[in-house]
């Protein structure tokens, strides 16, 4: 295997010499389960765990590696097994907030160049829900793509093309069917040699059919959708870095039920570009774009060149995100007093033991 067709380039290179770990193996995550990795080297795929130091070094879950990062392996000898002892610094990271009431990152995939973002022409296709994967995307360097599948089962196609791209701020749309193969050359456009494309959306949007279709055979299981909300079963059951046979990578991912934002407020800004460019004009620094005087969101919506949906989801996403930086805060103060507290009952234990003798 040729490093340069994972997407290993001269910024990985120079840390990797510049860090002066040469001696040890470079490889790229392709499978994560639990503990366990599957690592593509030169010299093939390898199965892999964590080192207890490089455990030990980390602070955040966010550390440990994730299918895309880049890792530097040490063979054991003595057990003939590979440990990590090294994460190579990441491009760019895809992260969502975890599901439930902790306020910490899961990232989904690095170091990526593409992301498909996959909506089916069914029950599943939503506006709003197409709007926060646009946000988490936006949160990083990479191009995105939306697609528009299952045409084959669209009366209205027309319809549903001119409802994204009012949220999609010239964002390419493609339109296909990855169950019939119709329009799969343009997918394939994107698709380069040591490039690396990472697909979400929701179960059933076809995520895993169009991957099979890009490999030109059936990999990937494809699960049935249920006639009376078009929602799919949850198939693909863990993250994959998938090779395919003309070069470039992706990277399939489980279908996404709850989109829990974990944004800077730069995805936010970048989506709602619209909207953020229209309130510079409004006449109070400090407008809310409630009933102010001079609001030029107000008067876009009121003359309709805004939808009054679009500014509602706009505004419920800035609260969402002020309540969520506010629970990251909390969340790791407490995380912090509690390292303290620890470290002083450990003082107190050393102290108490010193007086017994």
């Amino acid at each position: 295997m040729n490093l340069k067709d994972l997407g290993w380039n001269s910024t990985i290179e120079d840390f990797f010499i510049e860090n002066k770990i040469t001696y040890l193996i470079p490889g790229r995550v392709t499978n994560q389960n639990g503990k366990h990795y599957k690592i593509m080297t030169q010299d093939g795929e390898k199965s892999t765990i964590l080192s207890n130091s490089f455990l030990n070094s980390i602070h955040n879950k966010s550390e440990i590696p994730s299918v895309g990062d880049w890792v530097a392996l040490k063979k054991n000898k003595e057990v003939n097994t590979f440990h990590i002892q090294i994460l190579f610094p990441r491009k760019n990271k895809l992260s969502r907030k975890v599901a439930g009431a902790k306020s910490e990152e899961q990232i989904i995939a690095s170091n990526i160049d593409i992301v498909f973002i996959v909506t089916s022409l069914d029950q599943d296709f939503n506006i709003r829900r197409l709007e926060r994967y646009l946000i988490m995307v936006n949160e990083i360097n990479a191009q995105i793509i939306i697609i528009l599948n299952k045409i084959d089962k669209c009366k209205d196609l027309n319809k549903y093309i001119k409802e994204t791209e009012k949220i999609s701020q010239k964002i390419p749309i493609l339109t296909i069917s990855a169950k019939k193969g119709n329009n799969i050359e343009e997918v394939l456009k994107y698709v380069k040699t040591g490039k690396t494309i990472v697909l979400i959306g929701s179960s059933g949007v076809g995520k895993s059919t169009l991957i099979n279709q890009l490999l030109g055979y059936s990999r990937q299981a494809v699960g049935k959708i249920r006639k009376s909300d078009g929602k799919g079963r949850h198939i693909t059951s863990s993250r994959e870095l998938i090779m395919l046979p003309d070069g470039g990578m992706l990277i399939d991912n489980p279908g996404i039920r709850e989109i829990q934002l974990w944004s800077s407020g730069e995805g936010i800004s970048k989506t709602f570009q619209d909207i953020e460019e229209l309130s510079l004009l409004c006449k109070f620094r400090n407008c809310c774009h409630e009933s102010e005087p001079g609001c030029a969101i107000i008067k876009a919506v009121e003359e309709g060149k805004l939808n009054f949906e679009r500014l509602n989801s706009y505004k419920k996403l800035i609260r969402e995100l002020e309540y969520s930086k506010i629970r990251r805060n909390t969340y790791e103060k407490r995380k912090k007093d509690k390292k303290f507290g620890k470290m002083c009952r450990q003082v107190d234990n050393i102290r108490k033991l010193r007086g017994k003798t």
